[in-house]
């Protein structure tokens, strides 16, 4: 994953600035992968110290006492602990003269958070950087957005995806790596759930059960939705189907071999027009999303729009 993350665009424009000594204050990370976006904020963090074998050691066990990491792995960046990094932004460097803050997840901290923190973002005291990490830039403030200079790591190719899950999983077969790097959409974290079968699949079945839900069952299936908090990574698994359906319409290679074939059971209920249709529907429920905590509501909504177009076009 190292190999791959420092091949991207944005590993590069930084380590050029930081080697021109002409890194900004805050830098916002977009990487849609979230399973890897703290070890992607890691490789970048190290660009801004020494570079040497002991403090990307420390770096990468988050034990550096100026590259400091927030939130805690499995916690919410809260009120409380944006209160501590503004303590914290107060105190100069421990070991050099830059003193890092990563945010981990930033897409997940509220409006509230946010406002609290635009101060430090545009004026942090003297040595003190921001890296904000998100998978999708959609719940972040226009003015947070304005403080930060943009690094965007794009979906990687089929075949970057496939070459890392070798260098992973050097144990699996390559016609096992070719099929899950298919099925990635340029995600190695997807591909890694699928590898391991975890929560990656739960959301899947949930997200095809929306999908494959008729008239009559729309409401029950979206309503299955309730109490799930990964909003985000569900509407993404409902466009990735339609998508795979309109693939599947028009002949074109899409997912693993057990997913294929329930596609194509799907697919005979579409046309590439409602296909189309469909994932822009979601395209636009993935931006309404992030205002409306309510997730099985918004997908509600946005399947009877399809089935409204689907019923239109079978007139």
């Amino acid at each position: 994953m190292q190999k791959l993350l420092r091949s991207t665009t944005a590993y590069k424009l930084l380590c050029q600035e930081a080697k021109e000594k002409r890194l900004a204050n805050t830098y916002l990370l977009l990487f849609n992968d979230e399973a890897n976006l703290r070890l992607a904020l890691k490789e970048l963090a190290c660009l801004f110290f020494d570079g040497s074998t002991a403090t990307i050691s420390r770096i990468e066990r988050e034990t550096h006492p100026d590259c400091l990491f927030y939130p805690q792995k499995g916690k919410a960046l809260d009120k409380d602990v944006t209160s501590a990094i503004l303590e914290e932004s107060c105190l100069s460097p421990v070991e050099g003269k830059r003193k890092l803050f990563v945010l981990d997840n930033f897409h997940k901290a509220s409006a509230v958070v946010q406002n609290k923190l635009l101060k430090v973002l545009e004026e942090p005291h003297q040595g003190v950087y921001f890296l904000l990490g998100a998978t999708t830039e959609f719940p972040l403030l226009a003015t947070v957005k304005s403080r930060a200079k943009k690094l965007e790591i794009p979906p990687f190719s089929e075949a970057e995806v496939e070459a890392c899950l070798t260098r992973l999983y050097p144990e699996r077969s390559a016609e096992d790596v070719a099929v899950y790097a298919a099925a990635s959409d340029g995600s190695v974290g997807r591909a890694q759930s699928l590898f391991t079968g975890g929560r990656y699949s739960e959301l899947y079945q949930k997200a095809f059960a929306c999908v494959a839900a008729e008239s009559g069952n729309i409401c029950k299936a979206a309503r299955a939705l309730n109490g799930t908090e990964e909003k985000t990574e569900v509407i993404s698994l409902i466009r990735r189907i339609y998508r795979d359906i309109l693939f599947s319409l028009t002949a074109q290679p899409y997912g693993t071999k057990g997913e294929s074939e329930k596609i194509k059971g799907l697919a005979k209920d579409f046309t590439p027009t409602v296909a189309v249709f469909a994932l822009d529907v979601f395209a636009e429920a993935e931006k309404q999303i992030v205002f409306n905590s309510n997730l099985a509501q918004c997908v509600e909504v946005a399947l009877w729009k399809i089935d409204k177009e689907k019923q239109r076009c079978k007139k």
